[in-house]
């Protein structure tokens, strides 16, 4: 009972954390998008893969995903939800370190924690069309657009 109160909790803490600040500093665009440098936000990013020195670990499942918006990311590792802050270009972000959930997923355990590696210091994002590049702490994701994702 009382993990299942501490899980609630972070679960409502991570869903809000996740919601984007007002910055009147950063332009709209004609849909409405706020863009900060060259990522749009919001914006959703399924994981593709996922690679850390010389090992590349493909997608373990369709959870996988992160969300930018304004001074915020979030998202799932393919099993646990993460959100924390960013400051900087959304080309060059500073992360602090990201709060995730505690559970244990097997399949997704090596992919969990070279995405919440990455999210541990500053993140370069490489955008090229649809697809974007985000490496950090000596990992790189290669993710692709999905803001069906964004909630």
């Amino acid at each position: 009972m009382r993990i299942s109160l501490i899980s609630c909790c972070l679960c409502l803490f991570l869903a809000c954390a996740c919601q984007p600040k007002p910055d009147a500093s950063v332009g709209i665009t004609k849909l409405g998008q706020v863009m900060a440098s060259n990522i749009p936000t919001p914006s959703a990013w399924k994981i593709v893969s996922c690679s850390s020195g010389s090992k590349t670990v493909d997608a373990v499942n369709k959870k996988g995903f992160v969300a930018i918006r304004d001074g915020q990311i979030g998202g799932n590792t393919g099993c646990n939800s993460f959100g924390g802050e960013w400051t900087g270009a959304s080309t060059k972000m500073k992360v602090g370190g990201v709060m995730a959930t505690k559970m244990f997923c097997a399949e997704a355990n090596e992919q969990e924690v070279m995405v919440l590696d990455v999210f541990n210091g500053t993140v370069a994002a490489k955008l090229s069309g649809k697809e974007l590049t985000l490496s950090g702490g000596g990992t790189t994701l290669l993710l692709t657009r999905d803001d069906s994702l964004l909630k």
